[in-house]
């Protein structure tokens, strides 16, 4: 099923969303958040779904966060709207009664990482990168890993990541709690869905309960509307606005 060009989904008991923006690394923009949103709608409403995998198109990356070309063209409200949203999607991921996979590769970086934190459970392919750059950038992480990463690899690593923007290879990320897997290169998307087929056989009352249980956070809309002030109140130093685009120029080469 095609949600948009920016998201692609495929069904049954399994079903996987695929960002498809390859040729920008799999990058967040407005069209695909909103595509992103119209999947999870479809999964959630969708009586034969039980497990949900999400995996990024292309050879080099899962996704490597909000796409800083859509976030150097909005300015002020429309900014801290397309923030807002981004958490909400991420909380709803989290949030859902379906279990998430996220089947990574190549790089997941800022928003990605935040992306495949949202989810249950994450399979990292053996040269994945994962880390938080936003700080380097002169902002801060807006998605979500604020809440979601120290609980998951504790206060002193979540401290290291966030203020130091330090990348972990696949085998960091496993030692510290980040991910759950590490497997062959070019094998993420058939270790998620051998997972995947496994959890699908769980009767779905007691999966869903069980995160309901173990899933904690603070009120989205609050937590969504500091992200996005905080993040327009740094975007607006004019470091922010060097250090973006010396990160796409980089990027390039």
């Amino acid at each position: 099923m095609l949600i948009s060009p920016a998201v692609l989904v495929t069904g049954g008991s399994v079903a996987t969303i695929t960002l498809n923006r390859p040729q920008v690394l799999n990058a967040i923009d407005a069209c695909m958040l909103e595509a992103l949103e119209q999947a999870l709608h479809a999964m959630e409403n969708n009586p034969d779904v039980r497990v949900v995998i999400i995996a990024g198109m292309g050879e080099k990356a899962f996704c490597t966060g909000a796409d800083l070309k859509h976030i150097r063209s909005i300015q002020g409200a429309e900014k801290r709207r397309f923030i807002e949203r981004a958490y909400r999607v991420l909380e709803r991921i989290a949030s859902s009664p379906l279990p998430f996979i996220a089947a990574i590769h190549g790089f997941a970086l800022g928003g990605g990482l935040e992306l495949a934190m949202a989810c249950d459970l994450r399979i990292a392919e053996k040269s994945a990168c994962l880390g938080l750059p936003e700080m380097a950038l002169g902002s801060v992480p807006s998605f979500g890993a604020v809440q979601r990463l120290p609980l998951l690899v504790g206060q002193g690593v979540a401290m290291e990541m966030l203020m130091l923007g330090n990348r972990l290879s696949a085998d960091e990320a496993r030692q510290y709690g980040l991910v759950n897997q590490v497997v062959a290169n070019g094998s993420a998307k058939s270790a998620a869905q051998e997972m995947a087929s496994t959890l699908s056989e769980r009767p779905p009352e007691a999966l869903r309960y069980a995160k309901l249980a173990v899933r904690n956070h603070a009120s989205p809309a609050f937590a969504a509307a500091f992200h996005a002030l905080v993040s327009d109140a740094c975007h607006g130093d004019p470091r922010y606005e060097s250090s973006t685009q010396k990160f796409l120029n980089s990027n390039k080469q």
